[in-house]
């Protein structure tokens, strides 16, 4: 019966993070399809730091943050793998275990370990919504500074195949 909550468990977390991947790629899909072509938007710092926490940092030349964000989420994974293989080895004891009271200790030391991993997993989760929140506004302050004062020109196809021409004016 144990085994089978530890492999639910692992379903559930396994869910659970797909579900936080899925909700962080919502905007980035809805920001590709304002762009006419994946060739013009290019691979920014928000899709790097998707990726791995601090490259999107590293990418716009701010060293020290991203390497404290890639080492803060290596950490926190190195401590799910860390605390995920001494829960089961603790549970391989706990199954083999000759009397009550071992298999106590055992079975605590798994609940630990699990608890501890979990821990580590939402820590991991946290450092990289911090990290994403970071770069969202690294960028978009860069993309306020350089529309702040701003005059374009530009000429379009109108609904009727007409051509405009289009001045805007940013103060």
């Amino acid at each position: 019966m144990l085994r089978r909550n530890r492999a639910e468990s692992g379903r559930r977390t396994g869910a659970v993070l797909a579900f936080i991947l899925a909700a962080a790629l919502i905007p980035l899909s809805s920001a590709a399809a304002e762009k006419t072509s994946p060739a013009e938007r290019g691979f920014g710092p928000l899709e790097k730091s998707l990726i791995l926490p601090g490259w999107g940092q590293i990418s716009e030349h701010r060293i020290l943050k991203g390497a404290a964000f890639a080492a803060a989420e290596l950490a926190c994974l190195a401590g799910v793998v860390y605390h995920n293989r001494r829960g089961n080895s603790n549970y391989d004891l706990y199954k083999s275990a000759n009397d009550a009271a071992s298999a106590s200790r055992y079975r605590d030391l798994v609940e630990r370990h699990d608890g501890r991993r979990n821990a580590c997993l939402l820590a991991a989760a946290a450092v990289w919504a911090a990290n994403l929140l970071d770069i969202y506004l690294i960028v978009h302050r860069q993309d306020q500074k350089t529309n702040a004062r701003s005059l374009t020109v530009g000429i379009h196809h109108g609904p009727s195949r007409e051509i405009c021409l289009s001045v805007g004016c940013r103060f």
